[in-house]
């Protein structure tokens, strides 16, 4: 029930950062048990994702096709 057009897919540890074309960043986790990705984060404000880019852990810088960058 998320991302309709990723526009990338990225990895950091045990997190997975998915960027959608229209809805922003979404963090994920795999859970083995139950064979699922669980969102546990995700960006409030809808966003045009053109790039993203992990800076840490906890943190990503995206950009949209506005020009905007947002961290």
């Amino acid at each position: 029930n998320f991302a309709t057009q990723i526009s990338a897919i990225d990895s950091i540890g045990q997190r997975i950062v998915v960027s959608d074309s229209q809805e922003s960043v979404h963090f994920l986790r795999y859970r083995k048990a139950e064979n699922q990705l669980v969102v546990f984060a995700d960006d409030l404000t809808p966003r045009y994702v053109t790039s993203v880019c992990i800076l840490d852990y906890h943190t990503v810088a995206v950009g949209d096709k506005f020009g905007t960058v947002a961290i």
